[in-house]
Parts: structure tokens; sequence; C-alpha cells
């Protein structure tokens, strides 16, 4: 779970990345089904918020292949609505547009990122949890700017500490997402 970890750390850039010059699209036909399994939310519909709590979670107890998959999906349906991030250079703003407003619901996020985004009042509490969690696991962290900082990348056992502290702090963000 190496590469979710990253994804903690490097998220909020990938998130920059994307909203600016867009992701990759692979969502193929009868995929789409899928991707709202894994995002199974009570209340969908067509307004904007149900729409956004319904995006897809990365758990952190996925296999990498379900939240590559699940990646895939948002990517697919990207390059799908005109957006292709293999040469972001050459995509236009309105490319991007276009793309981002029919495949926003598709895009994952973390379970921090949910609570961060659904629940901000208590946002900064569970990050506290969470990195007191992975010091009491024997994981060197601290929180930056509202988010979970290491000095190096926790890799084996120590990423899987990480992984197990965020369901932990998290667990409400992630319970609601099964």
């Amino acid at each position: 779970m190496i590469t979710r970890i990253t994804g903690v750390t490097i998220v909020t850039g990938l998130a920059l990345l994307l909203s600016a010059c867009g992701g990759e699209d692979k969502a193929a036909e009868g995929t789409n089904e899928v991707a709202s399994l894994a995002t199974a939310t009570p209340g969908g519909g067509t307004s904007a918020t149900p729409v956004a709590q319904e995006r897809p979670l990365l758990r952190p107890d996925a296999s990498q292949e379900e939240q590559d998959r699940i990646r895939d999906i948002y990517f697919d349906c990207l390059r799908k609505n005109g957006f292709d991030p293999e040469t972001r250079a050459e995509n236009t703003e309105e490319q991007w547009k276009t793309a981002d407003a029919a495949c926003n619901q598709l895009e994952p996020e973390e379970p921090w990122e949910r609570a961060q985004r659904l629940d901000p009042a208590n946002y900064a509490d569970r990050v506290r949890d969470w990195v007191t969690c992975v010091r009491a696991a024997g994981v060197d962290a601290w929180e930056h700017d509202g988010q979970i900082s290491f000095e190096k990348l926790p890799e084996g056992e120590d990423a899987k500490r990480v992984d197990e502290c965020e369901m932990k702090a998290f667990a409400e963000v992630v319970g609601a997402a099964k």
C-alpha cells in the first residue's frame, strides 16, 4: 500500500494537477456500475451535493488492484469526455472543464479527503487521532497543514499500521461507504 500512502502525502499535488490539467480516461462501458458499487451511499441523485457524496472511496483496506480499478474508471471518463491526461499540455482549459463536469462524481477520494469535505468541523480532530495512532504504532508522523506527514514514507508493516490507523480515525467516513 505504499502507493496509497504516497497518495496521502502527494494527493494535494495530484488534485491540483488534475484540476489544472485533468486525469486519464479508462471508464469502459459497464464499469460505471462498478464505480457506483465502490461508492454506494444512500441518497443518490442528480443534485451536486448527493453526487459529490457518492465519489468512489479509496479505502485503506482495499487491494492495490481495486484502488487502481477505481482510478482507471475516473481516468477513462476524462478521456471519453475529451481530456487526455497523457497529453496534458495539448489539452485546453475548456477540455478540462467539460471532462471535469462530466466525471467529477467518479473522482476517487481518500477517507481523509471525504472527511475534510463532508465533516470539516471534526476533520482536524480525526487527523490528530490518526497521527496519535500512527505514533503509538511506532511510526514517526506529525500533522502539518491539516494532513499527516512523514519524514520518509512508511513501508511494509509500518505502511500497514498507517492504513489501520487511518481506518480507525476515519471509521465513520469509511463505514458510510460500505
